[in-house]
Order: structure tokens, then C-alpha cells, then sequence
């Protein structure tokens, strides 16, 4: 399982995301994402916009989801907070 970490509306890049996406290509390992700052959005949102990050890691890995398998969330005055999940993802190698 690798953590990213969500604050100020961004993800942080460690050092060793590169190196996890390119170890896990043809595997499905586990993300979690911590929001330090609450994603202000749906659950799909967040999903769609850390695998558009993620996409931009590495021009030669495709990230893609898989499926939830923890998340934590609520709705204030309308609005839909996320405040973590734990996701599955594909890696591959683009062709």
C-alpha cells in the first residue's frame, strides 16, 4: 500500500512514487489517499482527479481504478467531503 497525501486542494509527489508506480506495473496495489485538507467533492471526483495525477508521474505508466475498499466521508450543508479512501489500482505499461 502506498499513501498519497491531499492538502491545500493538491497531492503530494514523494520521492518514491515514481518507483512504486514503476514496481507495480501488470499489479493491482492499494493507494490510499489521506486528505488533510477535506476533498471537497464525491468519492468519484477524487478518484478521477488522483488517477489524472498519477497518470502525469510517469509518460510510460497508465493508472487506472479498480475498486473502493475503505472510505470516509460526509456531507456539510450540501457539500460532499472526502477525508480518506483506500482505493485499488491497475498499473500498465503503455504500449
Amino acid at each position: 500500500m502506498f499513501t498519497l497525501v491531499y492538502i491545500q486542494n493538491r497531492f503530494n509527489r514523494p520521492d518514491t512514487l515514481t518507483s512504486f508506480l514503476q514496481s507495480n506495473i501488470g499489479k493491482s496495489p492499494l493507494l490510499q489517499i489521506d486528505c488533510i485538507s477535506p476533498y471537497q467533492g464525491t468519492e468519484k471526483e477524487l478518484v478521477r482527479d488522483a488517477c489524472n495525477y498519477l497518470n502525469t508521474i510517469d509518460p510510460q505508466i497508465e493508472v487506472t481504478y479498480n475498486m473502493t475498499q475503505n472510505i470516509s466521508s460526509e456531507e456539510k450543508k450540501g457539500n460532499r467531503l472526502v477525508h480518506f479512501i483506500v482505493m485499488q489500482i491497475n498499473v500498465t505499461q503503455k504500449a
